[in-house]
């Protein structure tokens, strides 16, 4: 009976105290699609190894260039349906059209600061580099409010 009771106080603590520090930790986790978010970071070209092995472009595979999104700090997501969640993603590969391409090429050859638009989607073939992906809606330049001013007194 003692041991019964030891084990319904067991759980009933984990609950009341484990259970809001996880959920406040997953509430600073960000929604895969159809959320939209925003990031901001730095993008630059990357090479990968596509078709067949998706291994080594020097052994043979097809070389695929897609644009990174890198981030100053790591995010993370929240599981849903169909993604898994991930922590600590400081790269996002950037899947847009042919127009998005030419519209936002200064931003990737002046290695500026810009602030990403998009929906967060989890990687499922071979040619998604990264753990987390984001479809870009568009990409400007940071906004004040976005970017963290330090005011010295």
């Amino acid at each position: 009976m003692a041991v019964k009771m030891c084990a319904r106080l067991s759980t009933l603590f984990l609950f009341l105290f484990i259970a809001p520090v996880y959920a406040a930790a997953q509430g600073d986790c960000l929604s895969y699609e159809p959320t939209e978010v925003r990031l901001t970071g730095t993008i630059s070209r990357k090479t990968f190894p596509g078709p067949p092995n998706y291994e080594s472009i020097r052994q043979g595979d097809k070389p695929e260039k897609y644009w990174v999104l890198h981030l100053a700090k790591p995010i993370c997501t929240t599981a849903s349906v169909d993604n898994d969640a991930e922590s600590g993603v400081t790269d996002l590969q950037l899947t847009l059209t042919g127009k998005q391409y030419a519209l936002y090429k200064n931003f990737v050859r002046r290695k500026m600061r810009v602030t990403v638009k998009g929906k967060l989607s989890h990687a499922i073939t071979g040619h998604h580099h990264t753990p987390v992906l984001m479809e870009v809606v568009n990409i400007t330049e940071p906004q004040w409010e976005e970017l963290k001013v330090i005011e010295i007194p």
